[in-house]
């Protein structure tokens, strides 16, 4: 009886002993980056929100827009997504003499293989010529410089595919073409 105690004791320390000795196994998390070219504009609609007849505070634009997720030195040889994007309008100012939008926006990127989902307050710009013609809900012209006109950042949640259990940050850099640079980070560990 003496020896199965002692058998006992001794497994027991030994088990406690390993436990308090042995180290923690933490993953890091699996990384990911991304850039994205904006290639250009599909479509484009303007929904006048407060029927004031101009692009306000309150009002809507949504757009589609052509992306390429591996750009080379000319950023669009090879287009293989699009981009959805909704922006409601809260706040309007004047900089450098045109009219520039504060933006609730987001939107989707969807590729083949996966699709990131993006929120920010974004930005969008728009000339007189422009001003006037949005005096009305409806298709719309874009130009994709407008859209992007300053560096934002916006949050990223990965949805399906290569991207499922990915969350992270997107920076949206003007340029010719305006680029996506995309942190992602596997919530799930490597």
């Amino acid at each position: 009886m003496q020896r199965s105690l002692t058998v006992v004791a001794l497994s027991s320390l030994l088990l406690v002993a390993g436990c308090a000795t042995g180290e923690k196994r933490v993953s890091k998390p699996e990384t990911r980056t991304l850039r994205v070219a904006f290639c250009g504009v599909e479509k484009g609609t303007f929904i006048d929100a407060n029927d004031d007849r101009k692009l306000s505070v309150g009002d809507t634009v949504s757009y589609k827009l052509v992306v390429a997720s591996s750009p080379g030195d000319q950023g669009c040889e090879k287009v293989d997504g699009s981009f959805y994007g909704l922006e409601q309008i809260v706040e309007q100012r004047k900089v450098d003499g045109e009219e520039t939008f504060l933006t609730k926006a987001q939107g989707t990127f969807i590729f083949e293989n996966g699709n990131l989902q993006v929120r920010s307050l974004g930005h969008l710009r728009a000339n007189e010529k422009q001003m006037q013609s949005m005096n009305r809900s409806g298709a719309m012209k874009l130009v994709i410089s407008d859209i992007f006109p300053m560096k934002h950042q916006a949050t990223v949640v990965g949805e399906g595919g290569v991207y499922n259990g990915y969350v992270g940050t997107a920076m949206f850099v003007p340029g010719t073409p305006p680029v996506a640079e995309f942190k992602l980070f596997n919530r799930f560990g490597s």
